[in-house]
């Protein structure tokens, strides 16, 4: 399924650096896909089913605060090399902490059930059945290729996320598609930036090319610390100018406008 391409009003005007940008490379969840629905309706229809009343906006705002635990957590000790007990330990501790940000008490049965209705990444198709890809991604990724500029993603995944890619058919509009799963780190690890850095097909320095992700520790951290350049996407309304150090964007149009614009004045 395609969202559309919900376009508020841009971020203040901010700095790109200096020279040109020969690459952007992409992370993939909440920047060129969604789960649909996402992860804050899944969780109020599950609290509904279990008793739980819960403020949609409260969710949406709080799961800023799950994902920056997830993103710890995952940096620290891989979700998917932990054991099905520790797995399912985490992804408890990951929505209590959710609620808890959300403002909302749940008892341990409470808790139980909910875990149990909510369906979210972990058990999300992995083909791409229970994900949408955004309307502006391809048209941002043939805009900045007919800029001369290149495009990769740059995914923390369990698995190679080719197929999933093919399946949103921007697959072919990459020049490379990184998954931490293959490489064996996740982002923000160096490793991670430099397996598309180096790749074949690619092979630029690192403050030749921007990254852009939804997630300041992951994303942000992980860019800047290779010496990349970084961009926050923020779909979802959650973070203020100049809260990162970072270019921050509400769409990848308004990406490409500003990756663009600055090639053409350097």
């Amino acid at each position: 399924m395609i969202v559309p391409d919900e376009r508020a009003t841009p971020a203040a005007p901010v700095s790109l650096g200096r020279g040109p940008i020969r690459l952007v490379t992409f992370d993939l969840y909440d920047t060129l896909i969604e789960l649909d629905p996402p992860r804050w309706v899944r969780l109020q229809a599950a609290a509904e089913k279990v008793g739980v009343a819960t403020d949609l906006d409260a969710l949406r705002a709080a799961d800023r605060v799950a994902e920056d635990f997830y993103t710890a957590e995952n940096g620290t000790w891989p979700i998917r090399d932990r054991t099905g007990d520790e797995r399912e330990a985490f992804r408890l501790a990951h929505l209590r902490r959710w609620l808890d940000a959300a403002g909302i008490a749940a008892g341990e049965d409470e808790m139980s059930g909910l875990r149990r209705a909510y369906v979210d990444e972990f058990a999300a198709d992995a083909t791409g059945g229970n994900y949408r890809v955004f309307a502006e991604v391809i048209p941002t990724l043939d805009r900045l290729r007919d800029a001369g500029v290149m495009r990769a993603v740059i995914s923390n995944a369990d698995a190679d996320v080719t197929e999933l890619c093919t399946h949103f058919a921007f697959a072919g509009h990459m020049d490379a598609i990184i998954t931490s799963a293959l490489v064996g780190w996740e982002k923000p690890d160096p490793r991670t930036f430099y397996a598309a850095l180096d790749h074949p097909m690619i092979d630029v320095a690192p403050g030749d090319a921007l990254h852009v992700g939804d997630q300041p520790g992951s994303d942000v951290s992980g860019a800047l610390a290779v010496g990349m350049r970084a961009a926050l996407i923020d779909r979802y309304d959650r973070h203020d100018d100049g809260e990162h150090p970072a270019v921050r964007v509400r769409s990848l149009s308004d990406l490409a406008d500003l990756v663009i614009a600055h090639n053409r004045q350097v």
